[in-house]
């Protein structure tokens, strides 16, 4: 029964859903009891054989020197932006600019464990209807050549941590939207699609993949959970996969949050021009892992690596009454990719930290 249930989570040969949808009602009641009778001591077995081991902003209290660390990739605490918080201060960030949102910083500080927080910054992505059509906002940051493969950015990464923090509006409800992309492109092959290329089933006949991270919930709720919604070579449909969350952990809107994402391609068996079933997606919130899918291939060849990173905000639609005086807005801060698991911030002085140690 475990390992049918692990089947379920997934996803090889069972419908990628919750205990709503046409799996038999004996198998979720099966994984419920399972998880309700385990012993007091140990994890969620679904979730089990990690080593709860300390992150590297442990290292750094109030993210002080974060950026400098030699496993980390990149890193933006939105302090230093200029031309009225509408200007990265270096090269890197590509801001969305458009009709319909609105991508600056603005005045504010992330709230943790009862906190006031530090720095004087927060990233606002706004954005609003204005009749019909989709809205999106946010940033994009190549990890390596996105463009062309004489980008002079390098080849990317097969594996990232991505952490940040993030607080939805009081005023945010539950709307029908996507979020924050990771994923590369084959630059070396003709016509090559660009990351978020949506409505293909076949991922590797255009070169291409991407997972996203987002909120779920009904339209109109003020709390939801995060997910992912994963272009992967074994995605059943022609759209993306959303993986079971096996950890549910809330998220409420006008509070801070940590998420930290991890993704490792999988490797690829040259001789069958396959790739294996080897790679992984992990999501932590507030230090807490949410979701493990340990079996994700990505890819088929090798020359195919993360390169392309969007902190944005995506919407199908939003309704009429988030217009241009009263838009949909998040926050987010503290955003560090790094090599190895980071963590959420560590205060300086006795105030509680949520770290994973």
């Amino acid at each position: 029964m475990r390992e049918l249930v692990y089947r379920w989570l997934r996803g090889d040969g069972y419908p990628q859903n919750t205990c709503r949808s046409a799996i038999p009602l004996l198998l979720c009641l099966a994984w419920s009891m399972w998880v309700n009778v385990r012993p007091a001591q140990a994890e969620p077995t679904a979730l089990s054989g990690l080593p709860r081991i300390a992150g590297l902003a442990a290292k750094y209290p109030n993210e002080a020197g974060i950026g400098g660390d030699p496993d980390v990739v990149f890193a933006d605490d939105f302090e230093s932006w200029k031309n009225g918080g509408t200007e990265p201060p270096w090269k890197g960030w590509s801001v969305r600019r458009n009709k319909t949102s609105r991508t600056r910083v603005v005045p504010g500080r992330v709230a943790i464990g009862g906190s006031p927080g530090f720095g004087e910054g927060i990233l606002e992505v706004a954005c609003w209807s204005e009749g019909s059509g989709s809205q999106v906002g946010g940033l994009s940051l190549k990890l390596g050549n996105y463009n062309h493969a004489n980008e002079e950015l390098g080849d990317g990464y097969d594996e990232l941590y991505i952490r940040y923090y993030i607080k939805f509006d009081q005023d945010y409800r539950g709307v029908r939207n996507h979020g924050a992309n990771l994923g590369g492109r084959d630059v070396t092959r003709k016509g090559a699609a660009w990351v978020g290329t949506a409505g293909i089933k076949d991922v590797s006949t255009r070169g291409y993949f991407y997972s996203g991270v987002q909120p779920y919930g009904r339209r109109g709720d003020t709390e939801f959970e995060m997910g992912f919604y994963s272009y992967h070579l074994d995605k059943k449909g022609p759209w993306g996969e959303n993986y079971p969350v096996q950890n549910r952990i809330p998220i409420s809107v006008g509070t801070w949050h940590c998420v930290e994402r991890h993704m490792k391609l999988n490797s690829v068996d040259t001789d069958a021009a396959d790739g294996r079933p080897d790679g992984v997606e992990e999501l932590w919130i507030d230090g807490q892992l949410s979701i493990r899918n340990p079996a994700v291939r990505f890819r088929r060849v090798e020359r195919l690596h993360i390169t392309l990173f969007c902190l944005e905000t995506y919407y199908h639609g939003l309704p009429e009454e988030y217009g241009p005086d009263r838009p949909i807005k998040v926050y987010f801060d503290n955003v560090v990719i790094a090599k190895r698991y980071i963590g959420p911030v560590r205060l300086q002085g006795p105030n509680p930290n949520l770290t994973r140690d």
